[in-house]
């Protein structure tokens, strides 16, 4: 699937977002909260489209929008892009058009070959079965493994010929190494961009915000991006020398506010909102 040359005489339309440590306001922080009414507020104004881009299975996602009181968005992209919802009122439909599309990428391997060839690196397990879906096998592992492993993970799909790839995350908040394996070249930007050429809007309208690691290729895919000011440094860094490289460098914004206010903040200076 090829990137699209970004254009910036388009107006941004539409965000989309990572949750944890992004759009989802920090604990005990007042300022997150603040700008999460914000950003709220002007969508329901339909001044934007929203778009969740999330790790986070579909079920949690919904029991996210619940517990922090956030915004519907008019689409979900879940398990690390490997699942797309569509909003139809009040409810989600599974976007079949997606699951078929990675159907034919994935050459319809099935996950419990993958898994068996794993099971011989000690150290890295299972997520629990509701990380698991029909296209993404979720591990875990010490976060000082996770390079390691992927490694390790990469040579085996290698050797085995499989048409499949893997992200690798650290998750902040229980310290711990997260590894996803997808068909290959799938992730947050792969679903995003796909989708933008199968719904009633362009890529150069995206806006991205995020945080981690699996956030990298839609962040520097050429979108407007936004990195919100909890990120690490590396990451920081990491992004803003592949789009410097590319001539890209003002489609980029390091948010000094943390999680939602730092989306709000990104927002602003690309004109999404006022």
């Amino acid at each position: 699937m090829n990137h699209f040359n970004p254009q910036p005489e388009i107006a941004p339309k539409v965000l989309a977002t990572d949750l944890d440590g992004t759009f989802i306001p920090l604990p005990r922080s007042a300022a997150n909260t603040t700008s999460l009414r914000i950003i709220s507020e002007h969508h329901l104004t339909d001044t934007f489209r929203l778009i969740f881009a999330t790790g986070r299975h579909f079920e949690s996602v919904l029991d996210a929008i619940s517990e922090y009181n956030l915004p519907t968005p008019e689409w979900i992209i879940c398990d690390v892009g490997s699942a797309i919802y569509k909003r139809h009122g009040d409810q989600f439909t599974h976007y079949t058009p997606y699951e078929t599309h990675l159907l034919e990428r994935s050459g319809q391997v099935n996950r419990e070959e993958i898994e068996a060839l794993l099971s011989q690196l000690a150290g890295l397990e299972l997520q629990s079965a509701d990380h698991q879906q029909r296209f993404k096998i979720s591990y875990q592992c010490a976060p000082e493994l996770t390079d390691s492993f992927s490694q390790e993970i990469r040579k085996v799909l290698s050797a085995h010929s499989l048409p499949y790839d893997c992200l690798e995350s650290i998750d902040p908040f229980e310290n711990r190494g997260l590894i996803d394996i997808l068909p290959a070249k799938v992730s947050k930007a792969y679903a995003l961009i796909w989708l933008a050429t199968h719904a009633d809007f362009k890529p150069d309208e995206v806006i991205y915000s995020g945080d981690s690691g699996n956030d990298l290729a839609a962040l520097i895919c050429g979108f407007r991006a936004i990195i919100v000011g909890n990120a690490s440094n590396a990451l920081k860094a990491q992004v803003s020398d592949a789009l410097s490289k590319r001539g890209l460098s003002d489609r980029l914004h390091i948010a000094a506010g943390e999680a939602t206010s730092g989306v709000l903040e990104g927002c602003q200076k690309f004109g999404l909102l006022s």
